[in-house]
């Protein structure tokens, strides 16, 4: 399966992806795995964090039996011992307790399409009709918001003092991308998660988010100046004031508001958010 297979299906235009943003449930997931390969190999552990308005609602994490053998790389960076999981439940026994985490909620993961795939494999295994997807990818959201050389959880994380104690566990990883969630919904101010499912950065598509196409739209062609905050690629986020000449999807056409320069031409999914 492709990145572009896994999202060809869009969120359902229902809550809790419509819902306001303040009231959405997020479950937060990391897993580890035995490999990489959903076909041979097995999940090794799950940790989820159920998230609603900045606010930790509940979390849970576990280490799964399995008889498949980590393969040296997957051993290497977990550093899972064999004995550690043979009191370990399997993910039947679990299953239900990640299910209810997962009801009503927007799965968020970082780098979404190998835990998805290894997730909706394990649920139908276990006789359970649950699928993960579709999710938010933090990877995505991050390559929009932030300006980093490297955008692996670990190098997005250690600026921002986010990082866990151990990196490549579960539970850890999930402790770090609640925080780095939270600091990307404070740069891109989404309306709902619908919002955050339109910003597009890595996967070749210019799809401007409709809640900031709306706004330029109404400004179009008015006197009124409006403050917005934009990343272009290299640069870090800086704040602009200038008037909409016109907006004409994916770009939009500005003229100085303000004492600051402004690009003539901007394609507006560079916009995170308007301030006024």
């Amino acid at each position: 399966m492709t990145d572009a297979d896994l999202h060809a299906d869009l969120p359902p235009p229902d809550p809790p992806w419509t819902l306001p943003f303040a009231r959405c449930p997020f479950a937060l997931i990391d897993c580890e795995m035995t490999g990489l390969d959903p076909a041979r190999d097995a999940l090794l552990e799950v940790a989820v964090a159920r998230v609603q308005g900045g606010v930790l609602l509940d979390r849970y994490t576990t280490l799964l039996r399995t008889e498949v053998p980590s393969v040296p790389g997957a051993a290497a960076l977990h550093g899972i011992e064999p004995a550690a999981v043979l009191d370990a439940p399997d993910f039947a026994e679990v299953a239900p307790r990640l299910d209810a985490l997962l009801d009503g909620a927007v799965p968020v993961m970082h780098g979404v399409d190998l835990d998805v795939r290894f997730l909706d494999r394990a649920f139908a295994d276990a006789g359970n009709p649950r699928r993960v997807g579709p999710a938010l990818d933090t990877l995505r959201l991050a390559r929009r918001a932030l300006h980093a050389r490297h955008y692996n959880l670990s190098a997005l994380c250690g600026p921002l003092d986010l990082g866990p104690v151990r990196w490549h566990r579960a539970g850890e990883d999930v402790r770090a991308l609640v925080a780095l969630f939270a600091r990307l919904c404070a740069a891109l101010d989404p309306v709902d998660a619908m919002d955050l499912w339109q910003v597009r950065a890595a996967d070749g598509r210019v799809q401007v988010r409709a809640a900031i196409a709306e706004t330029l739209a109404e400004a179009a062609g008015t006197a009124r100046p409006i403050r917005m905050v934009v990343r272009t690629p290299g640069h870090a986020e800086r704040e602009l004031t200038a008037r909409v000449l016109w907006f004409r999807p994916p770009h939009v056409g500005l003229s100085r508001a303000g004492t600051a320069p402004v690009p003539a031409i901007l394609r507006a999914d560079r916009v995170l958010r308007v301030v006024g």
